[in-house]
């Protein structure tokens, strides 16, 4: 009795473990040094979204983190040095695999394009199941004031429970925006998971 109690314990701790656990795949493209710093002004993908609570509370998460890596917030768009976009969303499913929907690329044009694609939407059919996944993203685009040149863009995307910590998105930006924002620039082309509790 007492080691079936004991093997319970083990297991809710680690369900527990692995409910509270947060990963992301984040994939930058840029073309510039590490030493790109100044003013940003963020604004929304989707321009109704501006001044939403919604988008204040993640451009604050964003913001925090650019602040980090040596920029500082402008307060409007005129005498910004550069303009941040932001696109956010999530979109669910109930059976496992298959890939974001999202896809960046620097000059292709595809930020503006597929961004939204299947985001705010439930992929599954019928009703929800208890082991529905939700998939949370963040992308961020960094464009020059004077010429709109992108310099540096990059999307977060990460998956959870939709009813653990992290499966809702305003619970899981934090984390998406210091993923998505961790190392910068970051490498390239390359897709990196970052892993933190």
């Amino acid at each position: 009795m007492q080691k079936q109690a004991l093997a319970l314990t083990a297991l809710a701790l680690l369900a527990a473990c692995t409910t509270n656990r947060f990963e992301a795949d984040v994939t930058r493209f840029h073309m510039t040094q590490p030493g790109l710093r100044g003013s940003v002004y963020l604004e929304p993908l989707d321009k109704a979204a501006a001044g939403t609570l919604e988008f204040q509370n993640y451009a604050s998460a964003v913001g925090a983190e650019l602040t980090e890596h040596g920029f500082t917030v402008a307060p409007a768009r005129d005498g910004a040095e550069y303009i941040g976009v932001l696109a956010y969303g999530q979109s669910t499913r109930e059976s496992v695999g298959g890939g974001s929907p999202i896809t960046i690329g620097i000059g292709g044009g595809t930020f503006g394009k597929n961004v939204g694609v299947g985001l705010g939407t439930s992929l599954g059919i019928g009703e929800k199941k208890t082991k529905e996944t939700a998939i949370n993203m963040l992308a961020l685009k960094i464009e020059r004031a004077s010429d709109k040149s992108v310099l540096w863009e990059g999307r977060a995307v990460a998956e959870a429970g939709s009813t653990t910590r992290y499966g809702p998105l305003a619970a899981a930006m934090p984390a998406l925006a210091d993923a998505l924002l961790r190392d910068f620039p970051g490498t390239s082309g390359q897709t990196v998971t970052y892993k933190s509790q």
